[in-house]
Order: C-alpha cells, then sequence, then structure tokens
C-alpha cells in the first residue's frame, strides 16, 4: 500500500496515541545499530526518518544531548 511505513512491530511503541520507533535508553533509535551506527533498516526506513534533516537544528539538538549522557557516564 503506497504511502504506508513498514516498520518491525518490535521496533515500534505507542505514545499518546501515536506509533513511534522506539529508543534506546541513551536516546538512540533502536533501528541504529550499537556497534557500527548505521540503519538496521535503512532500506525500508520510514518517511519521517527519510525526511530528516541530517544536520539541521533538532539533529544538532539530539547529538548534543546524547553527548551530555555519555559525558555523565
Amino acid at each position: 500500500m503506497a504511502g504506508v511505513d513498514v516498520v518491525p512491530e518490535a521496533m515500534v511503541v505507542e505514545h499518546d496515541g501515536l506509533r513511534c520507533l522506539e529508543q534506546r535508553g541513551d536516546g538512540a533509535c533502536v533501528a541504529l545499530d550499537p556497534v557500527t551506527k548505521l540503519c538496521t533498516i535503512y532500506e525500508n526506513r520510514p518517511r519521517v526518518c527519510r525526511e530528516f534533516d541530517r544536520g539541521g537544528e533538532l539533529c544538532v539538538q539530539v547529538l548534543e544531548r546524547m553527548a551530555r549522557r555519555a559525558a555523565m557516564v
């Protein structure tokens, strides 16, 4: 069906009625391989991931948050 994202159900969680990709404790997407940092569902990633502005303001904020958390460990 066109316009429907196909994501493994094990990676999906629902928040306030919205289906989202789950996150690890450090905020990383569960689809990211923790060693390689590569997306494990890249070829079938959801539209929101395909349209994400890599290097944009939100991306920078997430990376900064992850770096702060890593520094606290």
